[in-house]
């Protein structure tokens, strides 16, 4: 019986994230490119995701972005970029995390901003896979989960990726930055609409 008190009391003083099973997870995606002629910025999100929790370790999978959703607010441009990315043949763009514990993430919560912390995931562009290194920032937990943003670039050329030309005059450069803000909700708390 005294066990049973012990082990209860300890659930108590644990936020309800650490006991949860499973996550809703989201995101919202902004990217920025540039090119000779000027800069430009674009929006996309993820399609909604479970992630388990087992003993404080979140199992992510794969992460996925619609090209067809990618959005630069120019219908020329936006039509120029889902060709380039084959969207036809490749609709989708991948992310392959794996595992995160809780412990870690905490850990980089915790960590000054002017040192950000990395983690290392798996991009899929088309047919081609690379691993790429992130910064973490503004990691935020509460009893029904956590907020995180990831930063990182994407050069174009080693996914083979090249954008048209206007007049062979103004080029796309190599670099995008691309930032993703993770939503994690415990799956037992209805999302917010």
């Amino acid at each position: 019986m005294m066990k049973f008190l012990l082990v209860f009391v300890l659930m108590l003083t644990l936020p309800l994230s650490v006991l949860a099973s499973d996550y809703q997870g989201s995101c919202s995606i902004s990217f920025k490119g540039s090119s000779t002629l000027h800069d430009f910025n674009g929006k996309a999100s993820c399609l909604p995701f479970s992630a388990s929790n087992s003993n404080g370790v979140l199992d992510i999978p794969d992460v996925r972005v619609a090209i067809a959703g990618m959005d630069t607010d120019n219908a020329s441009r936006d039509k120029k970029m889902r060709e380039m990315f084959e969207d036809k043949k490749f609709p989708l763009i991948t992310g392959k995390i794996g595992k995160l514990s809780l412990n870690d993430i905490r850990a980089i919560s915790k960590s000054s901003p002017d040192t950000p912390q990395k983690i290392t995931f798996l991009l899929e562009i088309r047919d081609i896979a690379k691993p790429l290194t992130a910064s973490v920032k503004n990691i935020t937990e509460t009893d029904t989960g956590f907020t995180a943003d990831i930063e990182f670039n994407v050069s174009l050329a080693e996914y083979k990726l090249y954008p048209p030309s206007v007049l062979g005059m103004i080029k796309v450069s190599d670099k995008v930055a691309v930032t993703v803000a993770f939503v994690m909700k415990d799956s037992k708390v209805p999302l917010k609409k």
